[in-house]
């Protein structure tokens, strides 16, 4: 098998080609799908939200693909609550939110929607129980908006207990204008994400309140006399960015009426009043946008606040929408509305904005820069699902890079052709097409030879036998100019390790060991970078691990193996890879004890405690103890994917060889099958049968599968790792 992300907080999603059909409200082409009965998966729900964020309030498909999608959210949020992962609960009413423009919310046109609330309500339990402030007070938002009376009277009175705890338990002041600051944020945080007219007028009346009991400060000269001018002064920005979002310009106006206003504000108002009244071009509309722009992305230096970050996006996406719809043939409308879509995720809705602007004028550098990083991120997507959509995705993208070429002759843009084909030769490598693989590579390199071209030509190689040529690609990999030393380290280690792995199949063992010593000094000087990632450290320690038991280091590489692991511990790889090497290696007690580690996770996918249950059962069957407990109860209870399931009914004896084979529907599950099976026999006494379908698994060009990996090992050690 192969692990693939799933998180729904995760999900990019390609649009496939398709043919167009125009809307006369917008002049605009659009993609052509057909709304199913029922969504089925997180790859369907992806696409089709794309589709989604290109329709405008009024087109006629809005409603009923908003139904399918509210069908499929709710259900996955019930899911997720069910198997206590609330975070991912949290993300599905995140996109539950975000199916309904502010205007929308306003009208409150699309009455009560039992569905949301019900899941709000659920999220709202789970959340106050462990009094988690920000997801309790998102869910009940929703919960008030779109329950049916009685839902909104609770959702009310939950609301009220929840400020009143936030306020009891926030910072004591006697001081009015201090005494409600944890409350604000958390209201800011709901109001950016979810400008429904409760939670804005909320959060207004709390400006409000908080501006007056300022003013009263600096009159009577109170000590936080400092604190509540700079109160007062910024009232009036916050109400115009908090109304803004909530695409309400007649009630921005309104709110700052309550208020006395500074310079700078009444100069904003006047942007606003030109944007309302903007009905010669789009200008006014993307000067205001401006504005609000946000920077760029907060992290935990930042003194800015993560909701201002969402809301002004927010509110470019409102003006953005204004822009495109009052005027669908300017380009830097399109070119506005293109980049806030990215910013939601929409990546395929936003190549859609780009290439509009581009059809309306081509010579604007940006928009060919930004379509290409947009391409790539689908194509990204799309090598995970499958090879042919990478493949159609790329003559897209040969198709953007010959046009551009004609226009910035010394300008290219990026990321490159080249670059891209690599990640489809990588698609096609992952799915065993092999020659395909070669074959886009070779083109790859012949254009602008790339470290990534070079080090999965090498593996190619490597894995195809050809040695000679995967030297030559490693050794053309340390010939490559790099942008900086700590990507030539990085790079210059693993052609290192790969070499040495190189002169270890030709029975060159003083070369090995020197190579893999000299792997082993960079990646020593690369993991004691102070500036790296946790992540990072991590893949670095799982490499210089599995190098530590190549050398027969075992307690050192066993060592890297659980700092890995310490280091990243949500990460599937910390897990995986010391499995491969340890199982295959026999080490039980090793094995175990990593495995009992990943079983307990449950951000790990059920499909893939599977496939690692398979391998310690038949660890543990093959050195003649009982079996695994966890991993036999695991195996007998899975249920989730119809091919696990019948490689789970196989481990158990309750499907023989020929149905297991016969259900395979493509290369990867023939060779899965033949794995399973193969080992089966070599464990039972029958090595000579064993051997040949682990053959048959190397024959199959599997060469991403971690079932290829092991039996390779086995192949070569010419027998299943006895008891260590």
């Amino acid at each position: 098998m192969r692990l693939r992300p799933f998180a729904l907080a995760l999900l990019l999603a390609a649009l496939p080609a398709c043919k167009h059909r125009q809307t006369a409200e917008q002049g605009l082409a659009l993609p052509e799908f057909t709304i199913p009965a029922k969504i089925t998966s997180l790859d369907e729900f992806a696409a089709l939200r794309n589709h989604f964020a290109l329709l405008h309030d009024a087109h006629p498909d809005r409603s009923r693909l908003r139904s399918a999608l509210v069908e499929f959210l709710a259900a996955y949020l019930r899911t997720e609550l069910d198997r206590g992962r609330e975070e991912e609960a949290t993300n599905a009413l995140h996109f539950l939110a975000g199916l309904f423009t502010p205007s929308e919310l306003r009208s409150q046109g699309h009455g009560p929607l039992p569905a949301i609330a019900h899941g709000a309500h659920s999220l709202y339990v789970a959340a106050a129980r462990r009094g988690n402030e920000p997801p309790a007070m998102f869910a009940l938002a929703l919960g008030q908006h779109f329950g049916d009376a009685a839902s909104r009277k609770r959702a009310l009175r939950d609301w009220r207990d929840l400020e009143d705890w936030i306020v009891r338990n926030g910072m004591f002041s006697s001081e009015p204008v201090l005494r409600h600051e944890e409350l604000e944020e958390a209201l800011e945080e709901t109001a950016a994400v979810f400008p429904s007219p409760f939670v804005v007028q909320r959060l207004a009346d709390l400006y409000v309140a908080r501006f007056e009991a300022a003013t009263a400060a600096v009159a009577r000269g109170a000590e936080v006399g400092l604190a509540a001018r700079q109160r007062a002064e910024i009232t009036g920005y916050l109400l115009l960015r908090l109304y803004l979002r909530a695409d309400d310009f007649e009630g921005a106006i309104a709110a700052l009426s309550r208020i006395e206003l500074d310079l700078p504000t009444r100069k904003m108002i006047e942007f606003v009043e030109r944007a309302q009244h903007s009905d010669r071009s789009a200008g006014p509309l993307l000067t205001l946008a401006a504005q609000f722009i946000p920077e760029g992305p907060t992290d935990e230096f930042s003194r800015i606040p993560p909701s201002f970050f969402t809301q002004g996006w927010g509110i470019v996406d409102n003006l953005a929408r204004r822009a495109v719809r009052g005027f669908p043939d300017d380009p830097f409308a399109h070119i506005l509305f293109a980049r806030s879509l990215r910013q939601e995720g929409l990546i395929d809705a936003a190549i859609f904005h780009f290439e509009q602007a581009l059809r309306r004028k081509e010579d604007i550098f940006d928009a060919w820069q930004e379509l290409a990083v947009l391409h790539q991120l689908s194509l990204d997507r799309l090598s995970e699902e499958s090879p042919d959509a990478a493949l159609t995705r790329l003559a897209t993208i040969e198709r953007l890079h010959t046009r551009a070429a004609k226009l910035w002759r010394d300008r290219p843009i990026r990321p490159s052709l080249p670059e891209a084909q690599v990640t489809a030769a990588q698609s096609l490598f992952n799915s065993g097409r092999i020659a395909e693989s070669r074959a886009l590579l070779d083109r790859s390199i012949n254009t602008e030879p790339s470290a990534d071209a070079l080090h999965l030509l090498g593996t190619i190689d490597t894995k195809s036998g050809s040695l000679d040529a995967a030297e030559r690609s490693y050794r053309a990999l340390l010939g490559l100019p790099f942008e900086n030393q700590l990507e030539r380290l990085r790079w210059e280690q693993t052609a290192s390790a790969n070499l040495a792995r190189i002169a270890k199949r030709r029975g060159d063992l003083p070369a090995s060991t020197e190579l893999s010593r000299a792997a082993l000094r960079q990646l020593n000087t690369l993991i004691g970078f102070p500036s790296l990632r946790e992540a990072q450290r991590s893949r670095l320690l799982l490499e210089r691990g599995r190098l530590f038991v190549e050398l027969g280091e075992i307690k050192l590489g066993l060592d890297d193996f659980k700092q890995a692991r310490l280091s990243a511990p949500d990460r599937p790889d910390v897990y995986t890879d010391p499995l491969i090497v340890v199982i295959s290696h026999g080490y039980y007690e090793e094995a175990r004890d990593i495995f009992t580690q990943a079983m307990s996770r449950d951000d790990l996918r059920d499909t893939l405690k599977l496939y690692f249950s398979l391998w310690m059962n038949d660890l543990s069957l093959r050195q003649g103890r009982d079996g695994e407990a966890v991993a036999i109860d695991f195996i007998r209870a899975y249920k989730v994917e119809p091919w696990p399931r019948k490689l789970a009914l196989h481990a158990q004896g309750k499907l023989g060889y020929d149905e297991l084979l016969a259900a395979a529907r493509d290369r990867g599950e023939r060779a899965e099958a033949h794995f399973y099976e193969g080992l089966r026999r070599w464990r039972a006494g029958d090595a000579s049968a064993g051997a040949e379908l682990l053959r048959k698994v190397i024959d199959s060009d599997m060469m991403g599968f971690f079932e290829y990996e092991m039996a390779r090992y086995y192949l070569d050690a010419g027998e299943l790792t006895p008891k260590k």
